[in-house]
């Protein structure tokens, strides 16, 4: 498949790859960090800071790329985008999934809501009858209550009380990571994140 697709993955992620196909089909935590730091090369050698991401329990990244270039107009910004996405494609996206995918979905499930809550309740965060519909209702309720509360409250106070409509800790770290290992990025998703901004013109950039 990699001779079809528009961004063919590079020799390193292929070869990650196949060494996970020879080990059940996991990806070691060694050849993941070794995925993001090519990812992280492929963005330097196209001179820009290497690029962030969330973090989250045993050393998860976050799906999001949030980027700021500061002011340098839309054209620049689509421009770093571009080149970020060609150099995940080629070094760590699929990498990614399938880490991800066997720490937080080992089960496979093809619906997101379906492989969070097999992972909320195998690490025993939520009732043994929990449900994938519980949790999208209570997703649902989660944004009516935010939109409420932002009426009289400030947008950060109005998320802060609409995460009181989960059955679970929403801030607890092991709730995070089942949210993080089925490609949920929860750490950007408050008003006034600013977890994982990539400034690609900042040379500081760690």
């Amino acid at each position: 498949m990699n001779d079809t697709l528009s961004q063919p993955m590079s020799e390193k992620q292929i070869a990650i790859l196949k060494t996970a196909l020879d080990h059940d089909g996991k990806v070691s935590k060694t050849d993941y960090d070794q995925a993001w730091s090519n990812y992280q090369q492929c963005i330097i050698d196209k001179g820009y800071a290497a690029p962030t991401s969330t973090m989250y329990a045993n050393g998860i990244r976050g799906t999001i790329t949030q980027t700021d270039v500061e002011g340098r107009g839309d054209d620049v910004f689509q421009k770093t985008q571009d080149d970020s996405s060609a150099c995940r494609l080629s070094e760590y996206l699929y990498v990614d999934e399938m880490y991800r995918l066997s720490l937080g979905n080992p089960n496979l499930y093809s619906d997101r809501s379906e492989g969070l809550v097999d992972c909320l309740k195998r690490n025993q965060l939520v009732n043994p009858s929990y449900t994938a519909q519980q949790y999208e209702k209570e997703f649902e309720e989660n944004g009516t209550v935010y939109s409420k509360q932002l009426q009289q409250h400030s947008p950060n106070e109005a998320w802060n009380l609409s995460k009181e409509a989960f059955s679970f800790d929403f801030d607890d770290g092991q709730v995070q990571y089942c949210f993080a290992t089925n490609g949920l990025d929860v750490k950007t998703w408050g008003p006034e994140s600013d977890e994982g901004v990539w400034y690609p013109f900042r040379t500081n950039n760690q």
